[in-house]
């Protein structure tokens, strides 16, 4: 038996149930984006909404490890956190509370590379403002921060 969801065919096999659930899990992160990206714009981390979206996300992980193509969906979901995330960071004025946000960001982003491939930017050595405060003769974050956002501009 086939059935059309989301503009892909699901075939009720061993693959099917395994879209079928990938369908499940971008309905509820669809749910948790909402209720990760509403708090961020308080500079607000829910920490239990994150837990769910890493939670999710290792399960994709898991499920699309041999997968060619991925849904728009997901990819759509994914960066839209990821995107929201990085933007409040710049608006966070104490010290502690951006401290909170950059390590949510990174872990985004090392579980958003897990979820679509680790060829993501496979040639490349993860950096950490941290270690470009320490090595470097900037202190503030936030101008760090800056420098990379004009590499994507």
């Amino acid at each position: 038996m086939e059935e059309e969801i989301g503009g892909f065919l699901l075939i009720t096999n061993k693959e099917g149930a395994m879209n079928k659930r990938v369908e499940e899990i971008i309905a509820s992160l669809d749910a948790i984006s909402i209720e990760i990206v509403v708090p961020l714009r308080k500079k607000v981390v829910n920490k239990t909404a994150f837990s769910e979206l890493f939670g999710l996300m290792g399960e994709l992980e898991n499920l699309l490890t041999h997968e060619k193509w991925i849904q728009k969906d997901l990819v759509e979901i994914l960066f839209h956190i990821y995107t929201q995330l990085d933007m409040q960071i710049g608006y966070v004025k104490e010290e502690e509370v951006k401290n909170e946000f950059t390590a949510y960001l990174t872990k985004m982003r090392s579980k958003m590379r897990e979820v679509l491939g680790k060829r993501v930017q496979q040639n490349v050595k993860e950096i950490s403002v941290k270690d470009i405060m320490e090595n470097s003769d900037i202190s503030n974050p936030q101008e760090i921060m800056d420098e990379f956002k004009k590499l994507y501009d």
